[in-house]
Parts: C-alpha cells; structure tokens; sequence
C-alpha cells in the first residue's frame, strides 16, 4: 500500500512535533513499580532507575568511605544505576549529633555526594534570605547542608517542595516532593 505524499509529510510533521515538545519540558518525571509482597521497590527518573537495598549488599569500600566521612551510623541503602551505567549507592542514616546524614558513593568508594541536616545556626544569611524571598509563609521543616565536589548546597525542606539554594545565595532550584504511593 502507498502512501501518497501529503501523507507522509502529515505523518513526518506529527512525529517532528511529537519528538520536540517531548523534549522542551525537562520535568524530573518518576514512576515506581511495586510486586505484590512488596519487596522490591524501584523508581525511575529521567537520571536512572533506583531500587532500595540490604546494608550489606553495600560494596566495602563504599560503606567505609562513608563512614569515615560522616561518622554516621547508617540504617537504609539504595542502589542507583545512573543513565550513563555506573552505579551509585545512597545511605542513610544519623550522625553522632543525631541528624539525618545521605552520602552518594561508588562502589570503589568514591564519594559524590554528602547530606546532612543541620541547624539553623549553620546557614549562611544570604542562603537563608535568598529561600524567605522564595517561600516567606511556609513552615519550615528541616534544613540540610549538601556537598559536591567542594560546593556547598543548602536545602530547605516545606510541606510539598524543597528550595535548594547555592552557599552564595545566586541560584535557586525549587523541587517538588515525590509523592509516596501506598
């Protein structure tokens, strides 16, 4: 069967359409998929497919690298297979302080990325302007400290979103909370 020419380009319009407006919104989209005795849990993002894991299904020398940058006790583990194939593992759990601490490791003990809720006191006034500016009425509900290769990231967590705003208080990245399904 032929198609005729006005077809065709009706046809090759629709997908050039289809493929640019998929790709102008870059939403940080997640699905989670549940088996029915619930235990495995896996949620994909744009950035690569996440899945929680036993402690001990933790390479060596990532728990000791965490551990020796953090000093925490952790509680939860998860494995992160990133878009481009490497591997990261996320854990979480308490300082000696008592506060929630995620540290982003890879399995050769590589450290990415660490989390750590902090106190007030320990936000910078230009941070701390830059999130009033952007949520002046929300109650505020913790406040973490994020490190990445050397940058420091302070997150203000509210009801159904989180700011991140850098050390300087000249970016502003605001996230919507994932919404659990039970």
């Amino acid at each position: 069967m032929m198609f005729s020419t006005n077809n065709l380009w009706r046809i090759l319009i629709v997908t050039g359409m289809t493929v640019c407006t998929s790709s102008i919104y870059p939403c940080h989209a997640q699905a989670q998929s549940f088996t029915e005795k619930g235990n495995i849990l896996i949620a994909q993002n744009l950035g690569g497919i996440v899945r929680k894991i036993p402690l001990e299904e933790v390479p060596t020398p990532a728990m000791s690298a965490a551990k020796t940058v953090t000093n925490a006790q952790f509680n939860q583990a998860r494995i992160e297979l990133k878009s481009d194939g490497s591997l990261i593992y996320i854990m979480r759990g308490k300082n000696q302080q008592g506060f929630e601490v995620e540290v982003q490791v890879t399995p050769s003990g590589t450290i990415t990325q660490v989390d750590e809720q902090i106190d007030p006191s320990g936000v910078p006034e230009i941070a701390v302007k830059a999130f009033k500016r952007w949520a002046p009425n929300d109650q505020l509900i913790s406040i973490w400290r994020s490190t990445r290769l050397g940058e420091f990231y302070y997150q203000f967590a509210i009801q159904d979103f989180w700011l991140e705003v850098a050390a300087d208080g000249n970016k502003v990245i605001i996230y919507r909370k994932k919404i659990n399904i039970t």
